[in-house]
């Protein structure tokens, strides 16, 4: 069975320092070709070719059950990548780690121990297109551990039009509608010993949203105030040797990369490091769930 690729990550740890640092980028002016915060970005930005923009509209009045995005071994892990459950523009957008891989948590590709289970990627039973909590289309992943027990029932998407960028930029609006304990997310690019993940939460409703850079010479950090369980606009940008992170429109911070090409990837994953002072430590407890709904989501390659 394929392995996904990942790579260590230092966990989330919020300090009154960070928080400060963050309050006061945010009262800094919106960078210059950032978007609006609600609305999908449409079109061209200096510097940049929109290549992909879906705000799922197209699904409210045809919807993409449960079950759809199966036979999504294809050219796995690949531009050519595809779903055989999926028809039309959905195939032709959308990808999903296909049914058994693990995620992070259970196949230890992150080096952390101790996780008493770890979570299945099962896009057929997980992933779904239609209209959203605030009555326009989303994108759901509906996440959970089964009431008997065993692993976490999750999933990873890819945007196919965003794969295989060497400068790039990405940008979706992201809200987590249900969040018990248990489940985490990091949308990523990676390859080989980099990684940039951004937004990345430990626990949904327990920890503020942060970027993380890895690799030689670029490990670095930004803690925001965000939560998932608000809704959202989390956008990043790789030019070169630097990465911009903005929170609805405001940049955050630029900082070295030693990315090249790679995927841009909506990963859903298990707890991986337990909480004692929470209910079975934070992790899933039997019968436990997640959803989290995208309710845009656009790249962009470079240009000039």
């Amino acid at each position: 069975m394929p392995k996904h690729k990942r790579r260590k990550r230092t966990p989330l740890i919020i300090t009154a320092s960070g928080a400060a640092l963050v309050a006061a980028l945010l009262l800094a002016p919106g960078a210059d070709g950032a978007p609006s915060p609600n609305a999908m970005p449409k079109g061209d930005l200096p510097g940049w070719k929109q290549i992909y923009a879906d705000n799922f509209n197209s699904a409210v009045n045809a919807p993409v059950p449960v079950g759809s995005f199966s036979g999504c071994d294809h050219y796995a892990d690949t531009p050519r990548a595809y779903c055989s459950g999926l028809s039309g523009h959905w195939r032709d957008t959308l990808w999903a780690y296909p049914s058994g891989w693990s995620d992070t948590a259970r196949s230890g590709a992150d080096g952390n121990g101790g996780a008493p289970f770890g979570g299945t990627y099962e896009p057929q039973r997980t992933v779904s297109i239609g209209k959203g909590y605030d009555g326009t289309g989303t994108l759901k992943v509906s996440m959970y551990r089964p009431a008997s027990g065993g692993s976490n029932v999750v999933a990873a998407v890819v945007p196919r039009k965003c794969m295989d960028l060497r400068d790039g930029r990405y940008s979706a609006r992201v809200k987590v509608t249900r969040a018990d304990s248990g489940f985490k997310s990091a949308w990523l690019r990676y390859e080989g010993r980099a990684e940039l993940d951004y937004p990345e939460v430990d626990d949904y409703r327990g920890t503020n949203v942060a970027a993380f850079s890895h690799g030689s010479g670029s490990e670095w950090s930004v803690q925001t105030p965000a939560y998932m369980t608000t809704a959202h606009t989390y956008t990043w940008e790789r030019r070169g040797s630097t990465v911009t992170v903005y929170l609805d429109g405001r940049r955050l911070r630029s900082g070295g990369t030693s990315l090249t090409t790679s995927s841009w990837v909506w990963q859903n994953e298990s707890r991986i490091i337990g909480d004692r002072s929470k209910r079975n430590s934070g992790y899933a407890v039997p019968g436990a769930k997640a959803v989290l709904e995208v309710t845009w989501a656009t790249c962009y390659k470079a240009v000039g």
